[in-house]
């Protein structure tokens, strides 16, 4: 995946510094972002995330449910309202909707903001979305983005160091604070003639991307193969710390890059990672990936951008009623 072209492109715009996440959006925004789409609207609460509503000691309608991920849960390209955070709120009756995403994190930075921010407010409920791609993520220091001048920015994040036990240790904190380096002195991005090929699959344009993939069976995340690969047992170990702390239902909804949503690769080893992990902690677990298969391979083509691989406003709305049946059945 290509962490710098899914970032947030207005990191310094958008995002604060922040000691214990690393970044998090600049509390009181009110701006439009320029975008294949169109443009949309960011508007962020006091606490510094994409959420329409404060983060309130007490609850202000009769259950709250609190939402975690990263930018395909925070919203990029799409305006507030039409996110699936917003869209799930509208389907539950009496139901206020926390939207905690984080654009460009992992899981381990999202399980932060979970135990920064939710131990100060009442809720009902949790969800933890995954997007597939975090397992990448979390064995990150940092993630490389752009700054105003299109100039390489390394952005600093905190990690979890996995013990032989299981246990998990917070590791870079305080976070430094962003970088830029030297040609010369740049962090390596790893992945020698395979990043190198995939650099230049990418600058083809999206069509020719989409044909080399489907042509190859492209796998974009095979750290899911094997149940012992490092990435996957630090995944698996987040969750299940984090799923154990939390004292009211929890559901973990796994969020789907587009080659699996478009079948040009295989789900099979996510699927079983994530099927293991909900019998090995009893907390449900539900693919998002199957209820976008209902529809035809046109709509599902719809579900992204043209050359932005995150959601359109189709797909939030299908992904938000698809959690909101899911939650009916956990908390009523």
């Amino acid at each position: 995946m290509n962490a710098r072209a899914e970032a947030p492109p207005l990191h310094r715009q958008l995002m604060q510094y922040d000691e214990m996440l690393g970044y998090r959006f600049v509390p009181g925004l009110k701006l439009r972002i320029p975008h294949e789409g169109g443009g949309y609207l960011v508007k962020t609460n006091g606490a510094g995330f994409r959420c329409n509503h404060e983060a309130t000691p007490q609850k202000n309608r009769a259950r709250r449910v609190l939402v975690f991920g990263d930018s395909f849960t925070a919203g990029d390209g799409v305006s507030n309202g039409k996110r699936y955070s917003d869209v799930l709120e509208d389907n539950l009756p009496d139901t206020e909707v926390l939207n905690f995403g984080l654009s460009g994190s992992g899981t381990d930075q999202q399980y932060l903001v979970y135990r920064e921010f939710a131990k100060k407010i009442d809720f009902d409920a949790v969800v933890i979305s995954v997007l597939v791609e975090n397992i990448q993520r979390n064995v990150m220091k940092h993630r490389e983005w752009s700054d105003r001048e299109g100039a390489p920015l390394y952005v600093p994040k905190p990690w979890f160091e996995l013990s032989e036990c299981g246990a998990i240790d917070l590791q870079g904190v305080p976070v430094p604070q962003p970088f830029h380096c030297e040609a010369d002195q740049s962090p390596a991005p790893g992945g020698g003639l395979f990043s190198k090929a995939r650099q230049m699959v990418n600058g083809m344009g999206p069509e020719f991307k989409d044909k080399v993939q489907k042509l190859t069976r492209f796998q974009p995340l095979p750290e899911y193969d094997s149940p012992d690969s490092h990435a996957w047992k630090l995944l698996r170990a987040i969750l299940l710390h984090w799923s154990a702390e939390v004292k009211v239902p929890v559901l973990i909804a796994v969020l789907p890059v587009y080659q699996y949503v478009e079948k040009t690769a295989s789900y099979a080893g996510v699927r079983k990672r994530f099927d293991e992990l909900a019998a090995e902690c009893g907390v449900p677990v539900h693919h998002v990936v199957d209820d976008l298969w209902k529809f035809d391979d046109e709509t599902r083509r719809g579900f992204r951008f043209r050359g932005d691989v995150h959601m359109t406003p189709l797909a939030h709305r299908a992904v938000g009623e698809a959690l909101a049946n899911q939650l009916r059945n956990i908390i009523g």
